[in-house]
């Protein structure tokens, strides 16, 4: 209906690896929302809402929970006189923190390849838990596998992930599958 495969992937490839730049794709799509928004009150433009409801879905698709950018949602989905569970059903859409676990770590990293990596997995999800336990802001990056592309400084290897900690959140990037978890030290979530 009004999702759109093609706009989506878009969005998602245009706030890719944006983290890298200091700035937050979770925040970058809230603002895009927003902005989608006002654009439709000035304008009353239900276009503006249709692009809007793509970048939800977008941010649903990065692994960003609903509920943190919920109020902006509803204001769309009211404008669109539509109901949330049309639009955004909760089995396909429901995205949860990961919790810090050394099981849960080890799950996003999968399979490993056990001559060509940044380090062993189990250092690798012990580094993760200590950065991310520690609070150590800054970004790390994960890899294991042959390289696939490689431009000056860029690597990106068969399986690469970057780990972003900052005071807000924890951010860990699948950057193979462009899929994004938030990190969370609750451990029953």
């Amino acid at each position: 209906m009004i999702y759109n495969i093609v706009e989506v992937e878009s969005i998602k490839l245009g706030v890719g690896n944006i983290e890298s730049l200091g700035l937050s794709s979770k925040e970058v799509l809230k603002e895009s929302i927003s902005w989608l928004r006002e654009r439709y009150e000035v304008t009353e433009d239900i276009r503006y809402l249709q692009k809007a409801v793509w970048h939800i879905y977008a941010y649903l698709e990065l692994g960003y929970p609903y509920e943190s950018g919920e109020t902006e949602f509803n204001i769309i989905l009211k404008y669109l006189k539509m109901d949330i569970e049309e639009v955004f059903p909760k089995k396909k859409w429901r995205c949860t923190k990961v919790p810090l676990t050394k099981v849960k770590i080890s799950q996003l990293l999968g399979r490993w390849n056990p001559v060509l990596h940044s380090m062993r997995v189990g250092d690798a999800v012990e580094d993760i838990m200590d950065k991310v336990s520690n609070g150590k802001e800054g970004e790390y990056i994960y890899h294991c596998g042959k390289v696939i592309k490689q431009d000056a400084d860029h690597i990106l290897w068969e399986k690469t992930f970057k780990l972003y900690v900052n005071k807000e959140e924890t951010v860990f990037h699948n950057i193979n599958e462009n899929r994004y978890y938030v990190l969370s030290e609750e451990r029953y979530l």
